[in-house]
């Protein structure tokens, strides 16, 4: 048995995959050490400058390996795609999400909206993020192929946004005819749209004084 099906054979005695957080697959090992590889290379890199031959030497697996757990460069790179919008956008940081739901008055409601809208333009971490998005859309609009994937995880993030605006409502904190889906969408594209403006604008507290009143006029009661 030559290399490549001795590797190969190893491999196959992976435990199967199964059932992780939300769904998504628990990967072997080996197969996750990949993955890890490949989203540090896109969130450094970008998706355009995607390297198979670096991912495997980042992650000290065989291209044999590569392609027994993930079955193509294309396949690879949807998951990284995954990766990056449920593990980067919504799992970062569970209690953001709870502070919201804790949020006992309109004025703490506001308050944390406006730490995440300054959160998401200032914090240096969320950059790399932000712009492997951006990346990524620019290559949905490429590739059609990427478009329904791109599609699925999007709508699983905006789900999980809207449940806080929908739950503010229903504790009377902020218009109860605000029209979540839109408002999330909306909010979206205005904080990655900071990603495009901030290399040739980059006073980042005046649109700050732009862009949190204009998030928060639509949340406000009605007097």
């Amino acid at each position: 048995m030559n290399d490549e099906k001795a590797s190969d054979a190893a491999e196959g005695s992976d435990e199967p995959a199964e059932s992780g957080p939300r769904g998504r697959e628990r990967r072997s090992a080996t197969a996750q050490a990949i993955l890890d590889a490949a989203v540090e290379q896109a969130l450094t890199l970008g998706t355009s400058e995607f390297r198979i031959e670096q991912v495997l030497i980042d992650s000290g697996a065989s291209s044999s390996s590569l392609y027994h757990h993930f079955g193509s460069r294309e396949k690879l790179f949807m998951a990284v795609q995954d990766e990056l919008y449920l593990k980067l956008a919504l799992n970062e940081d569970t209690r953001r999400l709870d502070d919201a739901f804790a949020s006992a008055t309109t004025e703490d409601f506001f308050h944390y909206l406006e730490q995440q809208i300054r959160r998401i333009v200032t914090d240096p971490e969320n950059l790399p993020v932000r712009r492997a998005r951006l990346t990524m859309v620019a290559e949905a609009i490429k590739r059609p192929e990427l478009a329904a994937e791109l599609l699925r995880f999007q709508s699983i993030m905006f789900d999980v946004i809207c449940s806080i605006f929908e739950d503010a409502k229903r504790r009377e904190l902020i218009n109860p005819d605000l029209d979540s889906e839109a408002y999330v969408v909306w909010f979206h594209g205005m904080t990655l749209g900071r990603t495009i403006t901030e290399m040739s604008f980059e006073e980042t507290e005046r649109w700050l004084a732009i862009a949190v009143p204009a998030a928060l006029a639509p949340l406000r009661l009605q007097q």
